[in-house]
């Protein structure tokens, strides 16, 4: 039980410390995982009649794994989540240049907005400039 606890904080702390390199390793791994699982299979298909006592040892370590490791986690996944929303408007977005002292920058509602309005004027702009050159 300690090894899966490990291994989910390690994946955890790669995913963090990783964070570019992170969803090309997780790839990797799955595409490397792959025949292995396909052959596993495979084998698992021919083997199932003489392995048939083990269902029950499965079935019993996923329930124990689901009400030791995943239930205790949803509350700080929520939590986690839930901050993340809260502190997004004081973290500066990377792709805008920075707001002038004392200027707040829009919310993406009234960005939306803007943007849209200007949309528009430029589809008026063009429509009326569209007529006069007859």
């Amino acid at each position: 039980m300690a090894f899966i606890i490990a291994a989910v904080l390690g994946v955890i702390a790669l995913a963090w410390f990783l964070r570019r390199l992170f969803p090309a390793l997780f790839a990797a791994v799955f595409v490397l995982f792959a025949p292995v699982w396909l052959v596993g299979g495979a084998l698992l298909d021919l083997l199932r009649r003489p392995l048939a006592f083990l269902r029950p040892v499965g079935l019993a370590l996923a329930r124990l794994v689901g009400f030791v490791l995943v239930l205790p986690l949803l509350p700080f996944i929520f939590v986690w989540s839930f901050f993340a929303e809260l502190w997004r408007q004081f973290r500066p977005s990377k792709a805008s240049a920075p707001a002038p002292a004392g200027v707040k920058p829009p919310t993406p509602m009234q960005a939306a907005t803007k943007r849209t309005a200007d949309v528009i004027d430029l589809a008026a702009w063009r429509r009326h400039n569209d007529g006069n050159a007859e």
